[in-house]
């Protein structure tokens, strides 16, 4: 009965497979080709690189290169919604941080708050921003 149905395969060992089943493996044996072509093209790259490029590669491999700074560009303050949407979490969850002491808020008007953009990045970046 399994023989017959027109959603039903067998794979290289005999085993029966949905339609579903046969194109995820498809999909995984696509994915590893293209995976196994992406480092063999990348080894290419390596092996023609100029003596520059290869400096720079040898640093990256012995961990001497650190991260650059990239200067923040934007403001310097953000309001509540913003910067509840600036790190993915509600404005809610945003005022339970700065009682929690986690972030500081500024006061630029009475009733009327910001938090810095640089509080959000160290958050966001996994660190505490106590200043």
């Amino acid at each position: 009965m399994l023989r017959n149905h027109p959603l039903i395969f067998r794979d290289k060992q005999g085993v029966f497979l949905r339609v579903r089943e046969v194109n995820k493996t498809k999909r995984r044996e696509t994915k590893i080709r293209d995976m196994k072509t992406n480092n063999n093209d990348r080894l290419m790259r390596i092996l023609q690189a100029t003596p520059a490029q290869m400096e720079i590669i040898d640093k990256v491999l012995n961990g001497e290169v650190h991260s650059t700074v990239i200067p923040a560009t934007g403001p310097l303050l953000l309001g509540m919604g913003a910067g509840a949407g600036f790190l993915g979490v509600s404005r809610a969850t945003l005022w339970r941080m700065i009682r929690a002491g986690k972030l500081h808020k500024v006061e630029v008007l009475p009733g009327s708050f910001r938090v810095r953009r640089s509080d959000l990045e160290f958050i966001a970046m996994g660190k505490d921003s106590n200043n």
